[in-house]
């Protein structure tokens, strides 16, 4: 028998190839829920960022927003997250895809958005700022 090999019902101890696909399917899902926690702090960065480039500051400030800016929209292509609902526009309220700044007794049936929310594929990580619409 070659060197390294063994026979099926050995028994002598090593670790066989069952083993060895377990601690990569454990460490692939440790990965991924650590991404997702991730995904989740980016994105709600993201929708605080666009908070902070409506200020009205000086150049130097407006300069490295607009670098941050950048940055972070790098980023969020890198791990295939978009931003849903345009600022100002009007669209009808979907509880799962708007947080309403002030809840009334009843939904409205159309908000305006406030603050763009962020997704990946089908998933809203952070819902997109809204308000009743006039």
């Amino acid at each position: 028998m070659a060197a390294g090999k063994r026979k099926t019902g050995d028994t002598s101890g090593k670790r066989g190839p069952k083993a060895k696909r377990t601690t990569p399917v454990l460490n692939e899902a440790l990965a991924e829920a650590a991404w997702l926690e991730a995904d989740a702090a980016l994105a709600q960065a993201l929708t605080a960022f666009e908070l902070l480039s409506q200020a009205d500051t000086g150049r130097e400030r407006s300069e490295a927003m607009a670098l941050l800016d950048q940055a972070l929209i790098r980023a969020v292509r890198r791990r295939g997250l978009t931003r849903f609902g345009a600022t100002g526009g009007r669209e009808p309220y979907d509880p799962a895809r708007h947080d309403l700044a002030e809840p009334g007794e009843r939904p409205p049936r159309t908000v305006c958005i406030v603050g763009q929310g962020v997704m990946r594929g089908c998933e809203i990580l952070a819902p997109a700022r809204v308000r009743k619409a006039p």
